[in-house]
């Protein structure tokens, strides 16, 4: 009996715009034309996969943490063996979702889910939502600077972001005063609207505490 394969392996990238993660096969396709993988809930963007001669399958993902494009490859008897593989942003490590065999992408997110949950057992969001709630309070973070509706004391507007366990950090280019907003509940981004107070922390006042 021929068995026909129709997939090389399957993926699972967290949605940069809203959090959302999900799988998805990585057909067999041929040509040198883009697969583009986008968020079934807000429609963003994943991925976009390429199958190239010699080279294997070449992912390009976004990060909105360092606010660039990643590219990755995996030879085609790689991808054969492969089982589950995490696949981080080059930059920062910052972790965009899993490359593997269905099945095992299936088995890590509800472990992990229920990894957290045990941990957590206080907390009503498991960890595919704690990683929503954290792109998209970045994300909201990010249109409020865009819109003008985030300023330092000092009359700055720009800031460096970065994304902790709960919360994402806000530094101001202009005077180096910080902030600390909180990212770990559905409260906390219902938080982050326009006229929103952030309290920003002068940086004599950090290294005096």
């Amino acid at each position: 009996m021929i068995v026909l394969v129709d997939t090389l392996c399957s993926v699972a990238f967290y949605c940069q715009r809203c959090g959302q993660i999900e799988i998805a096969d990585v057909p067999v396709f041929s040509g040198h034309g883009d697969v583009v993988l986008t968020c079934s809930h807000c429609g963003a963007e994943k991925a976009r996969l390429r199958l190239v001669p010699r080279k294997g399958l070449v992912i390009e993902t976004g990060c909105v943490v360092c606010g660039q494009r990643n590219r990755v490859h995996y030879p085609l008897r790689q991808l054969r063996t492969m089982t589950l593989e995490k696949i981080y942003c080059e930059k920062d490590h910052f972790e965009l979702g899993y490359i593997g065999k269905w099945q095992a992408l299936a088995e890590f997110l509800d472990f992990n889910a229920a990894e957290y949950d045990a941990l957590h057992p206080h907390d009503a969001y498991n960890f595919m939502e704690h990683q929503q709630i954290l792109l998209e309070a970045f994300n909201r973070v990010h249109d409020l600077a865009e819109e003008g509706e985030l300023f330092c004391p000092c009359g700055g507007h720009e800031f460096t972001a970065d994304i902790a366990e709960d919360a994402i950090h806000l530094e101001c280019t202009r005077c180096g005063s910080s902030a600390v907003i909180p990212a770990k509940t559905p409260d906390d981004l219902k938080q982050l609207q326009p006229g929103c107070e952030v309290a920003f922390l002068r940086p004599d006042l950090i290294r005096n505490r």
